[in-house]
């Protein structure tokens, strides 16, 4: 089977709307008002919106035992708690192989976190599996990580290091669920082995 991106869709489902409500506001106001303003005016955005449309907090990067599968702004992650760093120290952690970010879509500049990699127990067993990458591109660290792959039953290499699916995927097989129920250092160690198998990396190992 030829490989596909799994990538998420503006409208894909499961993000809530109050949270694309905001985003699309923020980035409205973006350059227009300063970024101290702009953070209490979205506050005021966000308590009316979700008074108003009785939606739950703001998801974050696990959706009931789901992977988001929306990006996330650096101020995002801060805001939402998704990590106990500064923005500073969160570019820092990207430099480290810690996290990674990509470019907005449709922008030539900008960073944005795939939200996912904030779900427990990703941080933990991330690292371990990004240091091998840092020779590669932003966009192909992720391609890598939303692409289904034969050999894990079309599960992405994110879910399989996660234990669990993305927001977008509606069912899960048998042989699915079982990967996904392997155990962790398992899991982390067999999509550690799919790195060999980049294109760009099938003669040599990453070093």
């Amino acid at each position: 089977m030829t490989p596909h991106a799994f990538f998420p869709t503006d409208a894909a489902r499961g993000v809530p709307l109050v949270e694309k409500l905001v985003h699309d506001i923020d980035e409205q106001l973006e350059h227009t008002i300063d970024a101290g303003e702009r953070a209490r005016v979205m506050a005021i955005v966000r308590q009316c919106l979700t008074a108003s449309l009785a939606s739950p907090a703001p998801a974050g990067a696990d959706l009931g035992g789901h992977l988001a599968a929306s990006y996330l702004k650096p101020s995002e992650v801060i805001d939402r708690g998704l990590v106990a760093m500064s923005q500073a120290t969160l570019y820092r952690a990207v430099e480290d192989a810690r996290f990674y970010c990509v470019t907005p879509r449709g922008k030539a500049i900008g960073k944005a976190f795939p939200a996912w990699q904030f779900a427990p127990p990703v941080p933990e067993m991330l690292p371990a599996v990004l240091q091998q990458m840092r020779s590669l591109p932003s966009s192909e660290i992720h391609a890598f990580w939303v692409t289904p792959v034969d050999a894990f039953d079309d599960l992405t290499p994110a879910e399989l290091l996660a234990g669990k699916p993305f927001e977008t995927r509606a069912t899960l097989t048998a042989s699915q669920s079982s990967h996904l129920a392997r155990p962790a250092n398992e899991r982390q160690a067999r999509v550690i082995a799919q790195l060999a198998g980049l294109p760009s990396r099938s003669s040599d190992l990453i070093s």
